[in-house]
């Protein structure tokens, strides 16, 4: 097959590209080496809240005896977080409880419950106001009437769980 002046230097430009290709093919070689970072342990924290009014925990239980009527107290509990992530804890109106004969009627022996959200870092205390009223107005069928109220606390972590005024939780749970 005879090539024509085309040919031939269509077949030297080609023979040129190849060469090149060759020599600049050599001057890419790249040394590479891996490493590993083995052994990563992963440990999720802990939310964990105790009642420490009055000091131990869970051993503080209020008694009020021998109430008359247009008696009223504030009490305070005290929250810690005993566990290792900042928590936003409130008294969990939803779950607190109220029952018998003093806390019924018309003229019944009412709670008032702190409403407020507070964050609580990890090892850290708040305390929540906790006030009675039994009205001036109850009559003598409250006389040795008794009731029990238990105060539920709930705690939702605040890590990646805070508003954007920063003043409480997106989610409780």
């Amino acid at each position: 097959m005879k090539l024509g002046l085309k040919g031939k230097f269509g077949m030297a430009l080609a023979s040129t590209a190849l060469g090149a290709a060759l020599i600049g093919g050599g001057t890419f070689a790249l040394f590479s080496d891996t490493a590993a970072n083995e052994g990563n342990t992963f440990t999720a924290g802990t939310l964990t809240i105790e009642d420490v009014t009055g000091g131990a925990a869970f051993d503080y239980t209020v008694y009020f005896d021998n109430l008359a009527p247009g008696d009223s107290e504030n009490e305070q509990l005290t929250i810690r977080n005993t566990g290792s992530l900042d928590a936003w804890v409130a008294i969990d109106t939803d779950n607190t409880t109220t029952t018998g004969a003093l806390f019924e009627g018309d003229t019944p022996l009412t709670l008032t419950l702190d409403g407020d959200t507070v964050l609580i870092p990890a090892g850290g205390e708040a305390t929540f106001d906790v006030s009675y009223n039994f009205p001036l107005e109850a009559g003598n069928e409250y006389q040795e009437a008794t009731g029990t109220a238990s105060i539920a606390i709930k705690a939702v972590q605040a890590r990646n769980n805070t508003n954007a005024a920063g003043d409480g939780p997106t989610a409780w749970d």
